[in-house]
């Protein structure tokens, strides 16, 4: 029991010193940490091109490839715009929700998965000619950096 106060207390010491650290370099502190996450969280959408170009040299995409490519980078972009929108809305959401009875949380719930299957839908009609026309070797790096990777 004494070890576990003591370890509570250097945390405290820690923790307020780290502060007061920050203070002194003259780092801004977050208000609301969680809400800095969540921008971050949003933002995260925002490199799309450079998602784009990675995802094009790792594939090493030929001019063959290049026109079902395209449409797959289109529908990349909008669908990446789509979820940042979307991030910004489920903020908003999150702080209505607090206040909702259960029927419209489930409501605004509902609302959200059929926007996450909507953009599985869309990926996956974009997806599925461009990873007809890959080679043997392209599919399997498709597979290693494309499943749960960036904006799937």
């Amino acid at each position: 029991m004494k070890l576990h106060r003591a370890g509570i207390a250097l945390l405290a010491i820690l923790s307020v010193g780290g502060l007061a650290m920050a203070q002194d370099a003259g780092l801004p502190r977050q208000a609301n940490p969680a809400a800095a996450n969540q921008a971050m969280a949003c933002a995260a959408d925002q490199h799309v091109e450079g998602q784009l170009a990675f995802i094009k040299a790792e594939l090493n995409i030929t001019e063959e490839q290049a026109p079902v490519w395209n449409v797959f980078a289109d529908t990349f972009r909008t669908d990446k715009q789509k979820k940042t929108a979307s991030c910004f809305a489920m903020q908003e959401q999150a702080r209505t929700m607090a206040s909702a009875n259960l029927l419209d949380s489930m409501k605004l719930m509902e609302a959200r998965l059929n926007e996450q299957l909507d953009s599985i839908r869309s990926m996956e009609a974009a997806i599925r000619p461009l990873y007809g026309m890959l080679s043997k070797d392209q599919k399997k790096k498709a597979d290693e950096i494309l499943k749960g990777g960036p904006g799937m």
